[in-house]
């Protein structure tokens, strides 16, 4: 009788360990959007670049816009940072019960690097500004009431 007992039981755990256990999955992902910023500090100077110069050094910016009187250069690139964990149901148990269980919880990191060129109405670069890793992108920024 007591080896009865002893054999349900290590049948009833091996039972319930093969519908207990779930898949757990960890994933790490970064994805980047846009090209690397540089700035050529060394030739791109206040004063005496031209838009013209930007163009050809720089290639095509990512956004462009207007700010009073002056034209708006922008390029941007945004670097994703993702971790997530997932538990669920494994799926044998899924498919007896027809029903799925599963929980998932994920942090998420975005950074921006942006450089801003401003430019006069004579084509002549007025302004740069450069923000690297910055929470937001460069135009929420730029118009937003809360900075």
């Amino acid at each position: 009788m007591d080896s009865r007992v002893k054999i349900l039981t290590m049948l009833s755990l091996i039972v319930a360990s093969f519908f207990l256990s779930g898949c757990i999955t960890y994933q790490i992902a970064r994805y980047v959007e846009g090209d690397e910023v540089i700035i050529p500090n060394d030739r791109l100077e206040v004063g005496k670049t031209t838009l013209g110069e930007a163009l050809s050094l720089l290639g095509a910016p990512d956004r462009v816009g207007k700010a009073g009187m002056e034209d708006l250069l922008v390029y941007e690139r945004a670097l994703l940072y993702r971790n997530r964990i997932k538990v669920g149901l494994p799926i044998p148990l899924s498919s007896v019960i027809r029903t799925s269980f599963d929980a998932s919880a994920y942090g998420t990191l975005v950074r921006y690097d942006s450089l801003a060129l401003f430019f006069n109405s004579d084509r002549v670069l007025k302004h740069k500004t450069f923000q690297q890793g910055s929470n937001h992108p460069y135009f929420k920024t730029l118009f937003s009431s809360h900075q």
